[in-house]
């Protein structure tokens, strides 16, 4: 019998021992490290709201649950506390692999050298620890303590599971209500978001994407207006062709080439005039040449064009429609972009369509919105990435002499640029959120996704820099995302969280 308690005793020890060494090393390696923590953290599907606050809860209570265990009048309530906190652990897990939108970076300590389910067993053999270590303690207690008694025992025990499930379960959908309806800035960072598969060097630095369709990527080149080049989906092969304008004697200034099989369209907004031809044979005809100047357009379908005009008085912004299908047709909503300053440079931003939605969306460039309008334009929504900037930061300055327009200091630029494919929007942010990792911002560019049929904020990843040159151009399909730094075409991949995303056809 004696024996017999001093391997229980042995045993507890034992189990004290290694929830001491666990929680003590998990602590101080979060402490030590804490940036990254708390940056990883952040970047959790599940507790990205209350990073903040989690970053400090969990090593404190780590090292409180290791000094109670230290002293044995104290140790019943430590392995209670201990066998909680692992409930806790064990649960945020098992949501990130079976419920997440995606699987998150580890979170530092044990977890940093484990995968998650590798740590999920872990975990289950530390609870099972824990509970044999109640079990010996209640042993050798008295039997007046409640403890003692089965019901007790089986009572606490449970209410201790229920109790630390609950508590996940409840943090994850008070997370998820605000990342989604009041994100304070803090990004979820998909890593597998995108997958890089190929990529081939242009000739110079001067090309932009003009439209994908069919593995086929169609390449504009602001130096050469009229050249285009077609690659392969292999980015093997590349193919030239020279585009023929039935007329080319305008005064052009801003010649842009867009690509719809079987179509294609040549347009400057400054002339104003609009080809189109077939792809085929690369032949041009005029199919605009009128009074409505523009700075912003989108090919919609084969009879008509979104564009970004001005109003003529005032030289603000607005948005229209040209329609080709039954003659020419102008139609403009002056009340799409809303003025905050100047009603030029703050209303500045990207257009773009969706077809599968018939949906146009304007993201502004200097604070966190974007518009979502159908294609009359009549304005569905307004939206709002998840930065703070909500009104332009620009020191607008007018020229007396010349009666001109101009910026007198640098912009506070909040989106850089957009696609659109069904029903995601991927903005290319230019501002750092919370809990970032400030090394990596200098080495990436980061492309928030929203889903605008739902209005809802949902992931982020990264666009590493080729060399020290930055994503410039990008255009997402239904399977890849295509960008352009500096002289390099590059391919990725999509992941799953993003294609489970879209909304079938």
């Amino acid at each position: 019998m004696k024996l017999n308690i001093k391997i229980k005793n042995a045993i507890l020890e034992i189990i004290c021992l290694l929830y001491v060494i666990l929680f003590v090393y998990a602590a101080l390696s979060k402490l030590l490290d804490f940036e990254n923590f708390r940056v990883q953290l952040g970047q959790s599907p599940l507790l990205s709201a209350f990073a903040g606050s989690i970053a400090w809860i969990v090593p404190i209570l780590e090292l409180l649950i290791a000094l109670l265990l230290v002293f044995k009048k104290c140790r019943l309530s430590g392995l209670f506390a201990a066998f909680s906190l692992m409930v806790m652990f064990t649960t945020y897990i098992y949501i990130i692999l079976n419920y997440s939108s995606f699987v998150p970076c580890s979170c530092g300590g044990i977890l940093e050298k484990m995968g998650w389910t590798e740590h999920l067993f872990f975990n289950f053999v530390f609870i099972m620890l824990a509970a044999a270590g109640i079990l010996i303690l209640r042993d050798g207690m008295p039997k007046v303590s409640l403890i003692s008694k089965p019901a007790v025992l089986v009572s606490s025990l449970s209410v201790s599971i229920f109790f630390s499930i609950g508590i996940i379960a409840l943090l994850f959908m008070l997370s998820e209500d605000i990342m989604a309806k009041e994100n304070p800035f803090i990004r979820r960072f998909d890593q597998y978001a995108i997958k890089k598969i190929d990529e081939t060097r242009l000739q110079n630095a001067s090309f932009y994407l003009a439209g994908v369709e069919s593995g086929k990527i169609y390449l504009g080149n602001h130096d050469a207006p009229l050249q285009i080049i077609v690659v392969d989906s292999a980015l093997k092969n590349k193919q030239h062709s020279t585009i023929q304008l039935d007329r080319d004697d305008f005064p052009f200034r801003s010649v842009e080439v867009s690509i719809q099989p079987p179509y294609f369209y040549v347009y400057d907004g400054m002339v104003p005039v609009i080809y189109k031809g077939k792809i085929a044979d690369w032949k041009a005809k005029i199919i605009y040449n009128g009074n409505h100047f523009f700075t912003k357009a989108i090919v919609m379908d084969s009879a008509r064009i979104a564009i970004r005009g001005q109003k003529k008085n005032t030289g603000e912004h607005l948005m229209g429609t040209l329609d080709f299908s039954n003659g020419i047709n102008a139609k403009f909503s002056p009340s799409i972009l809303e003025k905050q300053i100047d009603g030029i440079f703050d209303t500045d931003g990207t257009l773009q369509y969706s077809k599968e939605l018939r949906n146009l969306v304007y993201t502004y460039y200097y604070r966190n919105q974007y518009i979502v309008a159908n294609d009359s334009p009549l304005v569905l929504y307004r939206g709002n990435t998840i930065d703070t900037t909500t009104r332009a930061k620009l020191n607008v300055v007018k020229v007396k002499l010349s009666g001109d327009t101009k910026l007198a200091a640098p912009p506070y630029m909040v989106n850089k640029n957009s696609a659109v494919y069904n029903n995601l929007l991927f903005v290319n942010s230019a501002l750092k959120g919370r809990f970032e990792n400030e090394e990596v911002w200098t080495q990436a560019s980061v492309i928030d996704v929203y889903d605008i049929a739902k209005n809802e904020y949902l992931s982020s990843f990264y666009i590493y820099d080729s060399g020290k040159i930055k994503m410039k151009y990008f255009l997402v399909t239904e399977s890849n995302l295509y960008v352009i730094s500096g002289q390099l075409l590059q391919k990725y991949s999509l992941g799953n969280s993003i294609k489970k995303a879209l909304i079938k056809k």
